[in-house]
């Protein structure tokens, strides 16, 4: 077997897979759409049939003189509806040739991957057995490299998961601080509007402004709960800068606002600003953090990839 030639011809079988699930999925799509389709070109072509063969829904509209128009009008619908179901089942007959087409390139490159995979099994117990001859040690070598880099990959996708977490968090505040100060009283007073006017238009949308800024401050603890979840995350990775995130953890954390007896009060618009300005520079932290786990992650990888690599080339050499 020349596992190389075979190894070559495998590396179409993942793209041609995922076009496989693509065409399924269109599949599917296509079927329903056309079931919807024939059911719209059925009523149709049944409300033809009731103005023809005279209903009283049809004499009625004779007797208003409109049985032609409505006729013609329903004959259109039914003909556009037959011609809508056509273009779908012309495209439904496309879809399937192709899939089926894709399933016999798919078949037997699936069935030469087990023989594939089959054989370097065998040649894997083989070289499990020279341990110390140069391609035992050579094996063993990228095994112990594969294991450490495993655990490494591992940890910097559930550190991104949380960083994922962190970032929807931050921004659901983000929006709610966006709300919460959408009424700017230096909007109103640089025009010279009288402070009992802004009163009046600030009451208008001073509910909404207050269930915006309670749901800041709630959800607020979970976005401190989840950055210190990824800082203990980030600790077991090596080399990443953390020290800004250390630095918003190590100070009192909180999303506490001050209100007044007036919404129109400028502290308030001052007090969603400069926590707004707060969720910003920590959700610039943590992307950065983000930019860095995803650079580590592709690194990581990428050595992962060399080493199956280099180890498929060691098992090619074993006779």
């Amino acid at each position: 077997m020349h596992l190389i030639e075979t190894r070559d011809r495998l590396l179409a079988l993942p793209a041609l897979e995922d076009r496989m699930s693509v065409l399924e999925t269109e599949v599917r799509e296509t079927q329903a759409n056309l079931s919807k389709l024939l059911r719209k070109y059925n009523k149709e072509s049944r409300d033809v049939e009731q103005l023809q063969k005279g209903s009283l829904f049809a004499f009625l509209l004779r007797s208003a003189g409109k049985l032609e128009d409505k006729l013609e009008e329903k004959q259109r619908e039914e003909i556009n509806a037959k011609l809508a179901y056509d273009r779908t089942a012309t495209h439904l007959d496309n879809l399937t040739q192709e899939k089926n087409e894709l399933a016999s390139r798919i078949a037997p490159l699936k069935a030469e991957e087990e023989i594939f995979l089959a054989e370097l099994e065998n040649r894997r117990a083989k070289v499990i057995q020279m341990l110390t001859e140069p391609q035992g040690i050579r094996y063993t070598e990228l095994k112990n490299e594969r294991n450490a880099l495993i655990p490494q990959i591992t940890k910097l996708k559930e550190a991104l998961r949380i960083t994922s977490l962190v970032i929807s968090t931050a921004q659901k505040i983000a929006v709610s601080l966006g709300k919460a100060g959408q009424f700017d009283p230096n909007f109103f007073i640089s025009r010279g509007i009288l402070v009992p006017t802004i009163s009046l238009i600030a009451s208008l949308g001073g509910r909404e402004r207050h269930s915006n800024i309670v749901n800041a401050e709630e959800t607020f603890p979970i976005l401190v709960s989840q950055m210190r979840e990824l800082m203990s995350e980030l600790r077991g990775i090596q080399d990443l800068h953390t020290s800004s995130l250390t630095e918003i953890l190590s100070k009192p954390l909180n999303m506490e606002f001050v209100f007044s007896v007036a919404f129109t009060n400028l502290p308030m618009h001052d007090q969603i600003r400069d926590k707004a300005q707060e969720i910003t520079h920590i959700l610039n932290v943590i992307r950065d953090i983000e930019a860095e786990l995803i650079s580590k992650l592709t690194e990581q990888e990428d050595k992962y990839t060399h080493n199956r690599r280099n180890e498929e080339e060691l098992l090619f050499s074993i006779l």
